[in-house]
């Protein structure tokens, strides 16, 4: 199917709720109705996905099903009430607020995809949450028993058919250029033993999806693109009935954009290169997911847990992950939930990501993810955190570089948690050793851990993929403990003239 691929270089996607309808005070005024859009406009953005609710209701007009916050007379939080105010009030004042935003993306040169999230859990018992719905509250029967707990069943046409009637709508009623389908919001669907043999349900409704929507853009006489959120792995979808190959080899889809929805870190080697090979001569492209953030030291502030701190990742963290994604058949940059309200930095990236040229040149900091729980019961793992044991041998992980090292220059940052400057380290970058002991070391937390920092000679690193290998040979008597490996970054660096005088 045709499509504007310029304008698919960079998709953002906002989900109406946490910077939008959560935000303002009501009644919401034309302006602030904009703002989603107005936020990005005049960027490389050139596709805006909105999200309209967290899936159960949703915060526009629908005439498919409920309407956020319809259901109440009273809430237990602002920010449940201003949804439901703000959405009443642009409804009250004549306006449908999807239509608002539809009309201002166009006004604005971007395409506009819906996005459907396709599950949700939620107790049916809890009718006083505002993300339970009446449909689910009516058919406790449906919801799932095992590990996706309260998410409906979708072996149940009546199921599959309450969210087609969402599809149906927006592709029927509302002048989109696309729909986003959104499987990885709790991604349960069938029970856990019965996932992989019901993935041809699924499969099945991907097909009324795709043909609908092909109905639909010849009555229009112009395309409408069909897409999906899904996991990072093959295996990880396909243990959930989500058989995106066939998905992919039956033309069902247009576009995927693999992700974890609640694991927030930049990943320069998310593993999307099977998507890249599943989708080579068909009509579907790959969109990776750039996401925000990165993980801060778990010791911090007393927090022990694995992502205990997360920390909006910096302009050169996110250059390095779309350059990586470009690098290895990106066919366009997915990106969501940068810090808002967006700043300079945000503004930046946003005119820089679609465009591996402008990459290319620019200071980049590649980060290793550590790990997730909920990324790992998908298949999606990580490399770090990984434990250093006194004469037990190298640890070792990959990260991809997609600048060329011999034109710039690079610094290599190890974290470690409770190592001192008496241990006996051994460094080793594609299989070549490299010595420590010019690393300047900065103390973190005054006394639990540390960063090593170690400018590399430009033969050390190459264009690709690179390991790193670190081991513990010796600790000082006494000391048992070992040291926790906890971060990798290498940050790049390209010589840049300056001017040292005011232009005439």
């Amino acid at each position: 199917m045709s499509r504007d691929s310029e304008k698919r270089r960079l998709l953002y996607y906002n989900d109406s709720r946490h910077t939008y309808m959560y935000s303002y005070d009501p009644p919401m005024s034309l302006e602030e109705a904009w703002s989603p859009v107005d936020e990005v406009a005049g960027t490389a953005v050139g596709t805006f996905i909105y999200g309209s609710g967290a899936g159960p209701a949703v915060m526009h007009d629908s005439k498919a099903g409920e309407v956020w916050g319809r259901r109440f007379e009273k809430f237990d939080s602002a920010w449940s009430w201003r949804a439901y105010e703000n959405v009443k009030s642009l409804i009250d004042a004549g306006h449908d607020p999807l239509n608002i935003l539809i009309d201002r993306a166009h006004e604005k040169g971007m395409d506009f995809f819906a996005s459907l999230r396709l599950n949700h859990p939620m107790d049916p018992a809890d009718v006083d949450n505002p993300f339970n719905w009446q449909f689910r509250m009516d058919h406790p029967e449906w919801c799932l028993t095992g590990e996706g707990k309260h998410s409906f069943n979708w072996v149940y046409p009546e199921v599959r058919a309450e969210r087609f009637a969402y599809i149906e709508e927006y592709l029927t009623q509302y002048d989109i250029e696309g729909l986003e389908l959104e499987f990885t919001f709790c991604p349960y669907y069938f029970e856990d033993d019965e996932a992989e043999r019901n993935g041809p349900i699924m499969t099945d409704y991907l097909r009324d999806v795709r043909r609908l929507a092909d109905e639909t853009a010849a009555k229009r006489g112009r395309p409408i693109e069909i897409g999906a959120r899904i996991l990072p792995t093959q295996a990880g979808n396909l243990a959930q009935g989500l058989d995106v190959a066939a998905w992919i080899q039956d033309g069902l889809l247009d576009f995927v954009a693999p992700t974890i929805y609640q694991d927030h870190q930049v990943d320069a080697n998310l593993p999307f290169e099977w998507l890249v090979d599943l989708a080579d001569g068909t009509d579907c492209h790959v969109y990776p997911t750039l996401q925000r953030a990165v993980r801060g030291l778990d010791i911090a502030d007393n927090r022990f847990n694995p992502g205990s701190l997360e920390l909006h990742a910096s302009i050169e963290q996110l250059r390095a992950g779309a350059a990586s994604f470009w690098d290895r058949g990106a066919d366009g940059i997915f990106m969501l939930f940068l810090k808002w309200p967006h700043g300079p930095e945000q503004r930046t990236i946003f005119t820089e990501a679609h465009d591996p040229d402008l990459l290319s040149r620019k200071s980049k900091s590649y980060v290793i993810r550590r790990h997730d729980d909920l990324s790992a019961q998908f298949g999606y793992e990580s490399q770090l955190k990984a434990t250093l044991e006194e004469g037990e041998g190298p640890q070792m992980v990959r990260l991809y570089l997609a600048d060329d090292p011999t034109q710039a220059t690079a610094t290599l940052r190890l974290r470690l948690i409770w190592s001192t400057t008496l241990d006996k380290l051994t460094l080793q970058i594609n299989g070549n050793p490299l010595s420590l002991d010019a690393a300047r070391r900065t103390q973190l937390d005054a006394y639990l851990a540390a960063w090593l920092e170690l400018e590399l000679p430009s033969s050390t690193l190459v264009h690709g993929w690179n390991e790193i290998s670190l081991s513990l040979d010796a600790r000082p008597a006494g000391l048992g403990a070992p040291i926790v490996w906890e971060g990798v970054e290498i940050d790049i660096e390209h010589p840049t003239p300056r001017a040292s005088f005011g232009m005439p």
